[in-house]
């Protein structure tokens, strides 16, 4: 077996990440740190749309 071979076995057997504990481990292996800010205001973005549409919608609102 070759060295490659051996270490795809080995990721094979490892324990699942899930799709977040993947994600930042790309962005710390790839140095794409500055996808952070992006992503907490699509973030911030998306929980006002959750949250427009609820009862806290007046409040909301107020804010703008």
């Amino acid at each position: 077996m070759t060295d490659d071979h051996k270490s795809f076995e080995e990721a094979g057997q490892e324990a699942n990440q899930g799709i977040l504990g993947e994600f930042f481990g790309f962005m710390r292996d790839n140095a794409k740190w500055w996808l952070i800010p992006f992503l907490a205001v699509f973030g911030l973005l998306g929980a006002l749309l959750v949250l427009g549409s609820t009862g806290a919608a007046p409040f909301i609102y107020a804010l703008f």
